[in-house]
Parts: C-alpha cells; structure tokens; sequence
C-alpha cells in the first residue's frame, strides 16, 4: 500500500451555522486527499452524512457524492451550503418577519423589548445582548450589554426591572409551552418524549420569543427561497435560545443535553440577525438532487434519506 503524507487543512475565518454539534474538521483535507488519486467525476459514497462541510468539498473537487442523510438538520444544512439563498434574500426575510403586527406595535419592537435594560452608566434604555443565570435560578444574576449612547460595555448586576420582567413572562410559561409542544408532535405521537426533554432547556422568554417567531411564519407570503432563507435563520435561533450555552465557554462542544452551571440566555433576535452573516456561503454552487435523480459527471450531491 502506498504510503500517503499527512495532510493538514486550515481553519476558515467562520465556523458556520450549528458548527457546535458538527465534527471539527478543517477544511481543504478532503480536497487535497482526492487529488492524490486522480479519480475525479467518479463517485464516493458517504454512508454516514455526518459532516455537510466534507460533502461540500468532495463536490467542489469534481467528484459525485452520494450521502445518507436520514437526520432532516443535517440535510437541510447540506442543501443550504450547497446552494444558499442570496444575501438579499435573509435581508428581505428577517425584514419581512420583523414588520409582522403583534398588536399595534411591529413583531421585532415587540420582542427585542423583552430585552430591555437600563444602562448603568447614562440611564438610557437598550437592548442587552445577554442575560447570565445560574443553574436553578429563577431569575438571572447579571447582563451584558453594549450602550450605542455612551460606550459602556460588558457584563453588570442585573436591575429590580430586569428580574421583575422576567417574573412577569414567567407567569404565563405554562400556557406557552403546550402551544410549543401541540405545533410540534401530537399528544399521542411516540417521540413526544423527546420532544418533553428537549423543551426542559429553554428558558421562558426565548420559548415565547421562539414560539411567537415560529407561529407568525404560516401567515407570511414568502416566495420559497425567501422562505428557505428565513427557515435558516429561525433554525438558528432555536439553537441559540436554549440553555447548553456555558458561561463562560467551558463546552464548546456539548456533547449532550446538560445545563452548566452557568450559562448565557441569548437575545434571540440579535441573533437572528447575526445569522444573515453565518449563512453567507462564498464558494460556488453545487448541484445537488434526491436519490435516484441523476447529477452530471462533473461533480454533484445526491442524497439518500433511507437508512445507512
């Protein structure tokens, strides 16, 4: 057997979406690998699916793909990096969301001020970017914010009307959480319970936000890419309003569902907008079709949804 030197990839600039519970590969690897062989337009099977990225780069490389993907995140990123939307599309998506009414006010008014806070320094009413809680709690002991009024940053004692808003959402978490759960699996349904122990790990307000989020999307008239472009972005939202969050980072890489013992309740919002930029893709498109549909010998994705 020949032997093969070891190659080494490099780290992109943007770790991309859900790259947290995604294999920490580099990048160029897989590429570099396959011009040793010499075998482009031929077909690689990838039985396991687990990393959208390697997939991605075996195409580009002008190689046929064929990959298991049974697990419906995972499939949805491997579409989305494959042919993502157009910048514009997320921009006219989340614009399109936010300027949904809830009541008399627009729907991104409504939630960032669940999030308000008062500057320590000028007074002045903001938006915090994060709440810091305790494991138990039921309030949070701290909040980090950025003043645009007069440049104060970084983490402060939370107010009286910081924990006296979050009381006031808490108060109707029961009913919100059973609208969660019937918009998601029915009373009857055998993965109910996954869906009970997954609900466990998102605090009140994100679950309102989310919920109020995921409920306004039947009514909206998308065209499907503006659709598919917000569809990304609420997934990340859903990621970013749960409690694995560590505060600080201790578990870059949860490996399952466990609270720390402190941890960062996120401002969903903002983080849909950070999201516009997560999803940009800068390499080419790359075709990709459901088994059986066939893709061209210059390189493509088929995916298969069956078992391994």
């Amino acid at each position: 057997m020949d032997s093969q030197p070891y190659i080494s990839g490099f780290r992109p600039a943007d770790s991309g979406p859900l790259s947290r519970f995604l294999p920490a590969l580099e990048d160029g690897v897989i590429s570099a690998w396959l011009s040793h062989l010499n075998l482009t337009g031929s077909w690689l099977l990838d039985p396991f699916g687990f990393s959208p990225r390697l997939v991605l780069e075996a195409a580009r490389s002008g190689y046929r793909v064929l990959v298991t993907a049974n697990n419906p995140v995972t499939r949805f990123l491997l579409e989305m990096f494959a042919n993502p939307p157009e910048q514009s599309e997320f921009t006219a998506a989340l614009a399109d969301l936010g300027a949904v009414k809830k009541g008399d006010e627009r729907l991104e008014v409504h939630l960032q001020s669940l999030y308000l806070t008062t500057c320590e320094k000028c007074n002045q009413q903001i938006y915090a970017q994060a709440f810091l809680w305790r494991k138990g709690a039921d309030a949070p002991y701290a909040r980090i914010y950025e003043c645009k009024h007069c440049g104060d940053s970084g983490e402060r004692e939370v107010t009286d009307e910081d924990i006296d808003r979050v009381k006031k959402i808490a108060a109707t978490d029961g009913l919100h959480r059973s609208r969660a759960f019937e918009k998601v699996v029915a009373l009857n349904d055998e993965d109910r319970f996954y869906a009970e122990e997954a609900i466990q790990y998102y605090l009140p307000r994100p679950l309102y936000v989310l919920t109020t989020i995921i409920n306004r999307l039947d009514s909206l008239n998308l065209s499907p890419e503006r659709k598919r472009a917000l569809t990304g972005l609420v997934l990340l939202a859903c990621d970013a309003g749960n409690t694995i969050w560590a505060h600080p980072a201790e578990r870059p890489r949860p490996k399952q569902l466990s609270t720390p013992n402190q941890f960062r309740e996120q401002n969903v919002w903002m983080m849909l907008e950070r999201g516009l930029s997560l999803w940009a893709e800068t390499g080419s498109p790359v075709k990709i079709e459901a088994w059986p549909t066939k893709i061209p010998e210059s390189g493509g994705i088929i995916i298969y949804e069956g078992r391994l």
